[in-house]
């Protein structure tokens, strides 16, 4: 039988991770366009990411008790094959209502996918690695911002929105194509004793897990207040050029891949406290352009908030892999991604209800939103120790 090495691993779930952020955070800065394109407010732009992260999180509650019994090969290419295959059918919507039914669709079938993806990786990597480790699958998440989104900023611009939706999706079929030939069948967590069935209720049980799941949650709900709406209030706002906006996005993508490296080593090595504090410190200071602060360059503040953002992603990651047991791995990503996905859902939702369209076109109420994004993005430094000292203690035993 063959044996999945940590490298295969991170390559095949980096690959992966590349087209499901690719997929879900290019149509962001495509917002602009879609809105023109579909004829729809900009200020509703937040209910296309909600539409996404809401159907993901029916998709987790569905599949948190099943993701750890069967292997996992099968099931990541049965879930990644559909969101190649939904991601290819929002080229057919023609309204803000059918390209949201759309995005449902792939972010039913993208959450089990993740969540089986960095199974993979914590069942592969030691725990003394996992910070290193999940630092490059995150490259991922580098690479899409870095070529992925000002690639399909370009290909919207030449041949239209649903470009950018025919490349992903092929991109997706060459990933799977590679998951398929290299994934061996992987069946051991199968084999770790079980005390219990693996559920949401069983998990949650947990102080640990309840802990990890409140940092996650804040986490992500700060980023998504604003996330949604950047690249609108940048072009509509402040007047940045539409075609620079692809460069802005690979100068964020270049420093964010940087800083997950770094931050990752630092987790390892220093504990996860001051990675996040730098990180969360960095995501702060890159909000100044909503409340008029626009004396610098705007790449400086954009580039601070992409690497604090993605910081902060890689530290929490790497600090909450230690809380599962191997048996409880998948279902525990699983859960990770509902609080995620709900998250996601309630900050695009309270972000979109916050903000108005002003009579020119420009958004409104942008500098309460981002106050409130900084205050929760403190507020999870607050709430991080509560889970770093049970499982430093733990691990002491």
């Amino acid at each position: 039988m063959k044996q999945l090495s940590p490298t295969q691993a991170i390559a095949i779930v980096a690959a992966i991770q590349f087209i499901y952020i690719l997929d879900f955070i290019m149509l962001l800065p495509l917002g602009p366009d879609l809105a023109q394109a579909l004829a729809f407010p900009s200020d509703k732009l937040g209910w296309l990411s909600a539409a996404y992260t809401s159907a993901a999180v029916v998709s987790g509650l569905l599949s948190v008790r099943l993701l750890d019994r069967f292997d996992r090969r099968s099931v990541l290419l049965l879930a990644f094959g559909a969101v190649g295959l939904c991601t290819l059918a929002a080229t057919f919507a023609s309204s803000l209502w059918t390209l949201m039914l759309a995005r449902g669709l792939t972010g039913l079938c993208g959450g089990p996918a993740i969540a089986l993806g960095m199974a993979i990786i914590i069942d592969s990597t030691p725990p003394e690695r996992r910070g290193r480790a999940i630092g490059k699958v995150m490259l991922g998440f580098s690479v899409a911002v870095i070529a992925g989104v000002p690639l399909a900023l370009e290909l919207a611009r030449w041949g239209g929105w649903r470009l950018p939706f025919y490349a992903v999706a092929g991109l997706a079929a060459l990933v799977w194509l590679l998951a398929a030939w290299r994934l061996p069948s992987l069946r051991a967590h199968l084999t770790h004793p079980r005390k219990h069935p693996v559920s949401a209720r069983s998990l949650l049980a947990q102080p640990a897990v309840r802990t990890a799941c409140l940092v996650q949650a804040l986490s992500q709900f700060s980023a998504f207040l604003v996330i949604p709406q950047f690249s609108a209030y940048l072009l509509l706002n402040l007047g940045f050029p539409r075609e620079r906006l692809g460069m802005l996005y690979f100068a964020g993508g270049i420093t964010a891949m940087v800083t997950v490296q770094l931050l990752g080593r630092l987790a390892d090595r220093a504990g996860p406290m001051p990675a996040a504090a730098i990180a969360s410190l960095a995501f702060c200071a890159g909000l100044t352009p909503f409340f008029g602060l626009d004396a610098l360059p705007l790449v400086l503040p954009f580039v601070l908030f992409m690497a604090g953002n993605a910081g902060r992603n890689v530290t929490l990651a790497a600090l909450t892999s230690q809380v599962p047991a191997p048996h409880e791995r998948a279902g525990f990503m699983s859960l990770q991604n509902i609080v995620q996905d709900l998250a996601i859902t309630a900050a695009a939702i309270t972000s979109s209800l916050m903000l108005g369209e002003t009579a020119d076109g420009r958004l409104s109420g942008m500098s309460v939103i981002a106050s409130l994004s900084a205050v929760l993005a403190l507020m999870v430094l607050c709430v991080l120790p509560r889970l770093h000292r049970p499982l430093v203690a733990a691990a002491s035993k």
